[in-house]
């Protein structure tokens, strides 16, 4: 049982971080608002799909927003990939159940 409570614990670590997160993104800007609701759609894309999406979607400088939301722990890189964010993930999983 030890394992099972030591899971819950480190999940709902997650989701503290996934809210403080949610604050936070209220105080980015509409691009950046864009790309990140664009990732809790698509929580993994690649690289190079991830830009043309952004870009058709209005999005101007979309390499450097994603940059700028790595930066503030919205997303991560992956291998050839951005990827929404562990404790984003988490959340979005959550959600959907």
């Amino acid at each position: 049982m030890a394992g099972s409570s030591n899971r819950q614990e480190a999940e709902e670590e997650l989701l503290l971080r996934a809210a403080r997160l949610l604050d936070m993104a209220k105080r980015l800007g509409d691009d950046e608002r864009r790309v990140l609701s664009y990732f809790m759609k698509n929580v993994s894309v690649g690289d190079i799909r991830a830009v043309l999406d952004l870009e058709r979607l209005g999005v101007k400088n979309a390499e450097t927003i994603i940059e700028r939301l790595i930066d503030l722990g919205f997303l991560e890189k992956g291998t050839d990939c951005y990827n929404l964010s562990k404790p984003l993930r988490v959340y979005v999983f959550r959600k959907q159940r």
